[in-house]
């Protein structure tokens, strides 16, 4: 090498590849599917609320009353 050289000696990357680079862009059409199963989803589980709270609350009922007749 020469001293009059300006490189510092670092190799550039090179990239050997066959297929087109890729350019980042929004997929609104699949953010609107992701949104629409959310809703969906949630149309569906929106009536089974009540029974599950009311499940949760039966099991807390029993295990309360099977701690005060266990105490007792």
């Amino acid at each position: 090498m020469s001293s009059t050289s300006s490189d510092s000696g670092l190799l550039e990357p090179v990239y050997r590849t066959v297929t087109p680079g890729y350019g980042s862009h929004e997929d609104t059409s699949m953010d609107v599917i992701g949104w629409i199963m959310v809703l969906g989803i949630l149309t569906l589980l929106f009536p089974l609320i009540p029974l599950f709270l009311g499940v949760v609350l039966i099991g807390k009922a029993i295990s309360a009353v099977r701690s005060q007749t266990q105490s007792a």
